[in-house]
């Protein structure tokens, strides 16, 4: 309860700070169009699939059954070119098991993506690319793996529709590195996918609503989860290339890896 009073109180407080912009601020400049194609907005949880050069920093907290994450990710992005980019995620993971056993914390899975774009119109685009999760985490702890490699091919989609926004992501996380055949056998293949609408509510100030979730499509587990995220995200200053945002999430099935979460995101770009 005190955790949904504190997600709350932090929803209302950014709520208010979205609205409180100046009259100046307001009639900025409309969302950006770079080399025929548009350069759309970062939703909460997935990446915008238009290739940048930025720093974003994350801050989320994750009310688990059996346990609360703080998650702390630091996340850079070099823009190759107009269609290519590679970025790289280091989330730090703080967890405090329920149970009152003593509280750990690690580094989790890095993320090494290289992420490719392509602009059909000046306000459609589709991408793709290869994301690599590296094993930096630590399975004693709970927090991410000491041994195991992700591979994950994925495919995006972007459009812009007036003061709307659509963002689609699909991806499939593939396994390796087990050392026994047996623990390799019983890997599941996981699709992962995303879709995020925005609305520009006033120029370069927007409402997110996002759904995420993961489904097993090879492997014993049958279980599929599918989460929405309610929040926004506004540029505080007028000549800065700043953005902050934030959200709660909450899972719409049965089947859930989290009861809420709470994202905070910072985002400057070059």
């Amino acid at each position: 309860m005190r955790t949904l009073t504190q997600i709350t109180s932090v929803v209302f407080v950014f709520s208010g700070f979205l609205w409180q912009f100046s009259p100046e601020y307001l009639l900025a400049s409309e969302p950006r169009k770079v080399l025929g194609r548009p350069d759309l907005a970062h939703p909460l949880i997935a990446e915008s699939p238009t290739p940048d050069t930025e720093l974003r920093f994350e801050y989320i907290t994750i009310d688990k059954p059996n346990a609360v994450e703080q998650i702390v990710n630091p996340e850079g992005e070099f823009a190759l070119s107009s269609w290519a980019s590679i970025e790289v995620d280091l989330p730090y993971t703080f967890r405090n098991p329920n149970s009152g056993a003593g509280s750990t914390d690690h580094l989790a899975n890095t993320e090494i993506a290289l992420k490719l774009a392509h602009g059909l119109t000046e306000n459609i685009l589709v991408g793709g690319g290869l994301e690599l999760g590296l094993p930096t985490g630590d399975d004693a702890k709970g927090i991410g793996s000491n041994n195991e490699i992700v591979v994950a091919p994925f495919l995006d989609f972007g459009a812009r529709f007036g003061a709307f926004e659509v963002i689609t992501f699909l991806g499939f996380g593939v396994p390796f590195n087990e050392g026994d055949p047996e623990a390799r056998a019983e890997k599941d293949l996981e699709l992962e996918y995303n879709l995020a609408l925005t609305y520009w509510f006033v120029p370069r100030t927007r409402l997110i609503l996002e759904f995420d979730g993961e489904a097993v499509v090879l492997g014993n587990d049958n279980e599929g989860t599918i989460n929405v995220t309610v929040g926004g995200i506004g540029a505080p200053l007028r000549n800065w290339p700043l953005e902050i945002g934030g959200g709660v999430s909450i899972p719409l099935t049965a089947d859930k890896e989290f009861d809420s979460r709470l994202i905070v995101s910072a985002l400057y770009q070059f």
